[in-house]
């Protein structure tokens, strides 16, 4: 029997035109991996398109390629009119665009009847899907809402480093133990051939070895990790570039919503949580938003590698809460979904709570974990 990765090779060789399906809230890790694959496919004779619902992050923009991404499947299938002309056959053919009515005029000795003429959907432009550092297909937005029907028929190719992936594919190579789809992908495309990973990919895939890491820093790092970084760099990877972009870019607002909830940091040292709390003064203060909180949450992260669990609690109105969420293990967050409802994205997960308070709130997250404990 064929293990996944031989699998993913078979599908890839069988396959001409292929899509990378992106899930919203892109980073570096799925959109350096996914422009790496399209390097590698077309230097193999593959087509190739890359969407996702969101535009690119300004501070990825500096990835050769990332200008071509596309937001919308453009054509998933063509469909054909069928003409029965066994009685009556058609010498001329032509057709008018009036505004938005298509007419098509058919010229023949005898009469067509309307039996004679059928509509129906023809193949599908792409014969195979890849999706990137996804762990459930509602988490591609509106490109799964909009053609669900495509996912549904089509081959797909499920790449994830994420433990909480729900292993929708055909063919998945989900490898929680992975620092990052980079990783999985880089291996997938020495597969092919020794040379399909030139400067513009190495620099690809190694920003999503870092973006995903945060600098080598976090507890996805592994040696393996480093081994990938060093090869990337010797291939013409751009480190310096990477850094520049990702971190040295970062807009004033968000270091000063950063410090304002970093002042209020409340530490459980014993259970190893942190607690922060945002207001609408937070906001109006430093012209941020609650857009901006996952970059808080990733940095408290990084500043206190110790942190089991983070929160960050916001008032929607005076009798509910937002919340959101971060652990080092992504089955703590997984169980809160389950148990609350809620949205989870990057390993992040957002919830909303009926409290009047935020004393309220806060208990009533500290008994479900209790509960779970």
């Amino acid at each position: 029997m064929l293990s996944p990765f031989q699998q993913a090779v078979d599908l890839i060789q069988k396959s001409k035109n292929i899509l990378i399906a992106l899930p919203e809230n892109l980073n570096g890790d799925s959109l350096g991996s996914a422009l790496a694959l399209e390097t590698a496919l077309k230097t193999l004779g593959k087509k190739i398109e890359i969407v996702c619902a969101e535009t690119v992050p300004e501070k990825l923009r500096f990835l050769a390629g990332s200008e071509n991404l596309k937001n919308k499947i453009s054509s998933g299938r063509d469909f054909i009119i069928s003409i029965d002309t066994s009685k009556n056959k058609i010498s001329r053919l032509r057709y008018e665009k009036d505004n938005s009515l298509l007419k098509i005029f058919l010229a023949t000795d005898q009469k067509v009847e309307q039996r004679d003429i059928q509509l129906e959907p023809g193949p599908f432009v792409y014969d195979l899907i890849f999706t990137l550092d996804t762990q459930d297909l509602e988490s591609l937005g509106d490109l799964y809402k909009n053609n669900a029907e495509l996912f549904f028929n089509q081959p797909l190719l499920n790449i994830d480093c994420q433990s909480g992936n729900e292993y929708f594919g055909e063919v998945n190579l989900v490898e929680p133990t992975a620092s990052a789809c980079a990783e999985i992908v880089s291996r997938l495309i020495d597969s092919f051939g020794p040379n399909l990973i030139d400067s513009s990919s190495a620099t690809a895939l190694l920003t999503g070895l870092i973006s995903k890491t945060h600098s080598f820093q976090n507890a996805r790092t592994t040696p393996q990790a480093l081994a990938l970084a060093s090869l990337l760099i010797t291939r013409g990877g751009e480190q310096e570039k990477i850094v520049q972009n990702l971190y040295k870019t970062i807009p004033l607002n968000h270091l000063r919503l950063w410090g304002r909830l970093l002042s209020r940091l409340d530490f459980d040292e014993t259970k190893k949580i942190a607690w922060l709390w945002a207001t609408k003064e937070d906001f109006l203060a430093t012209q941020s938003s609650d857009c901006d909180l996952p970059f808080v949450i990733e940095e408290i992260d990084d500043l206190f590698p110790q942190i089991n669990l983070s929160f960050i609690l916001w008032p929607e109105d005076s009798s509910s809460f937002f919340v959101l969420v971060k652990a080092k293990k992504i089955e703590t967050v997984q169980k809160m979904n389950l148990a609350l409802g809620g949205s989870l994205k990057n390993e992040k997960l957002l919830l909303r709570l009926t409290a009047p308070d935020e004393k309220t709130a806060k208990a009533q997250l500290v008994g479900l974990l209790n509960s779970q404990a």
